[in-house]
């Protein structure tokens, strides 16, 4: 079978779609890729604030720990120890989390040494002028401290702390450097995906408003074929009820007319018959007994013709309706075919109905009449009532009964209980036609409503 191609996406479609998807993914990550980035720096600069605060921190310590010996020189009080003893386990952690901040910088590896170094001749000294003021007292500490070597060694632990700040300020702002001119590189790129993003979209809103357009047209088109299949199938339908209407009337004024014929021709004939043979019997009765005897017979037989020429007459066209009216005809006619079929009659029907329009009488007669039918052929009853009720908007006919109902299939397929005659009888005069099961879901019920015109 061969596949539609109208159905099938565009394959420009298909392409914008994918360099948009992709152009989206690739902002998407160079977004990410920058942030990172920042988030690097930012880590970059804590470094190097951290290097410089623990830098500072061992300065303040060294400081603290000469303060405190100088005060012990001074008052030979040993509780001005304590800041010097606190001192030195304080810079051993301070060392070793500078170990760990610069352990990934050679330089500043070898700097960290060279500054452990000085630490530990600053402390050497410092238990040396211990040692001293304990055997000399504070003569000695004086003198040792004017050949000026332990302010030697502070001013090169000064120096080593200023070229440690130094060397990480300047991988700092190379690191920063590099970060900028990554940054400014990625926010070039990503400002070229944007504004492709932005034309990709423009063309995708171009194309769906395109699609939109021509869906509107052909919605138009269709609501204007619909519009113009609505209007030819009422058109249709209206010329098929004036043909049904047109059909109805003819049939019943043929069976009208052939009611007639029979009545006239056929009765005068039957009766002109029955006439010869009462009087041939009459004069046979002496003289030839046998053949009197067989013309009576033939008399009686022609006289049952008689009569079912007249219930001929009577299905074709009932005299009663043209002459007492619906409500006796229908009764008449329910009453004799009930009797000859041996079934309960019930009637409902409280007036005449006389100054109703002769298509509604003949309809809801011949309703009933193939309703009645139906009944004997089909339902198996034992019990029908009919209903003929004026309401306030219409005529209401039932025909009930307790048999075993319609089956399914003959309501999909009305033709063959003549339900499509009786509905076509009921729509053709604007009212409606139903089929539903009876009281308690037994046996059938019929029903016809007629409305009166406004």
């Amino acid at each position: 079978m061969k596949k539609n191609s109208s159905a099938s996406i565009p394959l420009y479609v298909t392409a914008l779609f994918v360099i948009c998807l992709v152009t989206l993914g690739g902002s998407a990550i160079s977004s990410y890729q920058n942030l990172q980035k920042l988030k690097q720096n930012n880590d970059w600069m804590e470094h190097g604030w951290s290097v410089k605060d623990h830098l500072k921190n061992i300065n303040l310590l060294i400081m603290d720990a000469e303060s405190s010996l100088r005060g012990y020189y001074l008052s030979d009080d040993p509780t001005y120890l304590r800041p010097w003893k606190a001192a030195k386990d304080k810079l051993e952690s301070e060392f070793i989390i500078l170990n760990k901040l610069v352990q990934d910088n050679p330089a500043q590896v070898k700097n960290m040494q060279q500054l452990r170094l000085l630490f530990e001749r600053k402390m050497k000294k410092f238990e040396e002028g211990t040692a001293l003021f304990h055997d000399g007292g504070l003569g000695e500490v004086v003198t040792a401290i004017k050949l000026g070597e332990g302010r030697d060694i502070m001013d090169e632990i000064r120096l080593q702390d200023i070229i440690m700040e130094k060397e990480e300020l300047e991988l700092l702002t190379a690191r920063r450097d590099r970060f900028y001119d990554e940054y400014n590189r990625a926010l070039l790129i990503g400002n070229a995906i944007n504004a492709i993003a932005i034309l990709i979209l423009i063309l995708f809103y171009r194309l769906i408003r395109r699609s939109f357009a021509k869906q509107r047209a052909v919605e138009d088109a269709l609501k204007l074929a619909n519009d113009n299949l609505e209007t030819t199938v009422l058109s249709r339908t209206e010329q098929l009820s004036v043909l049904s209407r047109h059909l109805l009337k003819v049939s019943e004024e043929e069976k009208a007319k052939l009611a007639r014929e029979l009545h006239d021709e056929m009765g005068a004939s039957m009766t002109a018959i029955s006439m010869d043979l009462s009087m041939v019997t009459e004069k046979l009765k002496k003289t030839e007994p046998a053949l009197a005897t067989q013309l009576l017979r033939a008399k009686a037989a022609l006289l049952e013709t008689v009569d079912l020429k007249r219930r001929i007459i009577e299905n074709l066209r009932p005299s009663m309706l043209d002459n007492l009216g619906l409500t006796a005809s229908i009764q008449n006619h329910c009453e004799e075919t009930t009797r000859i079929a041996g079934l309960l009659y019930e009637a409902d029907i409280t007036e005449d109905f006389d100054n109703i329009d002769p298509d509604w009488s003949i309809a809801l007669f011949r309703i009933t009449q193939e309703s009645l039918t139906n009944i004997i052929k089909y339902a198996k009853a034992s019990h029908v009532k009919v209903t003929l009720k004026r309401q306030a908007t219409g005529l209401w006919l039932q025909i009930l009964d307790d048999g075993v109902g319609i089956p399914n299939d003959a309501l999909k397929k009305p033709k063959s209980h003549g339900l499509l005659g009786m509905r076509e009888r009921a729509l053709l005069l604007g009212g409606s036609f139903t089929v539903k099961p009876g009281v308690a879901n037994r046996g059938t019920s019929i029903e016809a409503f007629l409305p009166f015109p406004h």
